[in-house]
């Protein structure tokens, strides 16, 4: 529940542009996943698998994310998401990394 509640506040901060509240949020979310088995999972079916469901912040969520982080939730991607959306998500991944990378 803890980790839906902090993709909200992810979406606040990425509505307002408040680069801090974002550094942090996805500071926090990586360091989650990048712990043992059961908080790493949290990490990616309550945050990540859901990086992409306001749409219309796919250009501000894109470069936050992690590459290790997507290589494990895109399979969950390619599962809920029509070709179309994961073309446009790898397109937009492909880019630069992310800038919270050494904010936190």
């Amino acid at each position: 529940m803890f980790l839906s509640e902090l993709w909200q506040l992810a979406l606040e901060a990425h509505r307002e542009g408040d680069h801090e509240v974002l550094g942090r949020v996805y500071g926090f979310a990586h360091w989650c996943f990048q712990q043992e088995q059961f908080l790493s999972n949290a990490a990616v079916v309550s945050f990540y698998e859901h990086v992409f469901d306001e749409w219309e912040l796919r250009d501000e969520v894109a470069p936050w994310l992690p590459a290790e982080v997507v290589a494990k939730v895109r399979p969950l991607w390619e599962w809920r998401w029509p070709q179309e959306r994961l073309t446009e998500v790898d397109r937009l991944l492909s880019g630069s990394p992310p800038p919270g990378r050494n904010a936190v």
